[in-house]
């Protein structure tokens, strides 16, 4: 069973249409362009979680700078 990419309800496939149709909103999509909405939201959902890694490595970076003496800095 497929889910709706969104708002998450079960899709039904409709043999007479060719789709699959959202049983909570009505969104209907072909089985190919249903596999490429969820690509999209994969790969999207893929590079946010790479720039909230990111942030944390920067921030992670910045205090180990912060907590170093003043000497250990001025070699920066």
């Amino acid at each position: 069973m497929s889910r709706c990419p969104e708002c998450g309800g079960k899709m039904k496939y409709i043999p007479n249409t060719k789709a699959m149709v959202c049983q909570s909103c009505g969104l209907s999509l072909s089985r190919f362009e249903l596999d490429n909405y969820w690509k999209k939201i994969r790969s999207e959902n893929f590079t946010e979680a790479d720039e909230s890694q990111q942030r944390k490595n920067r921030r992670k970076e910045w205090l180990e700078w912060y907590s170093k003496s003043k000497s250990e800095k001025e070699g920066f």
